[in-house]
């Protein structure tokens, strides 16, 4: 069984993407992730992870914000790398995808919908990015 909880790095899918930005330009690939999904009516489930992973990162280079990750070391570098190359210009991509995400056609809101106690706290953490970065 996989891990999964309310956390953004809570999910193996996540850790698995943040892994391929670590591998990788990471700006570079958020903006191919960002662009890949424009165009698409719906968005699957790891899309939708790549959207949330992608824009988490951006809030913490950019606010400081700090998630918890089992993967800390990872995660730092990824950060650092990003902060240091300015994601700015990704900031209103990643809030206008993090909006679709949390609209009628995203599997990941989909899938969070359907456990009752814990979906509010998932999109409170999504609201909060959407927020810091707005």
């Amino acid at each position: 069984m996989g891990a999964w909880d309310t956390g953004i790095f809570d999910d193996d899918t996540a850790i698995d993407v943040l892994a391929s930005l670590s591998l990788a330009d990471p700006l570079e690939q958020m903006n191919e992730w960002f662009e890949n999904v424009t165009d698409n009516d719906y968005l699957e489930y790891t899309d939708g992870q790549c959207i949330l992973v992608s824009s988490a990162i951006i809030d913490a280079a950019l606010n400081g914000t700090v998630y918890r990750c089992d993967d800390e070391e990872t995660l730092a570098t990824v950060v650092s790398v990003v902060k240091e190359k300015g994601p700015d210009p990704l900031k209103a991509t990643a809030v206008l995808h993090l909006q679709r995400l949390l609209g009628e056609n995203s599997e990941l809101r989909e899938l969070w919908e359907e456990n009752d106690e814990l979906y509010p706290v998932w999109r409170q953490n999504i609201e909060g990015i959407i927020d810091r970065l707005s």
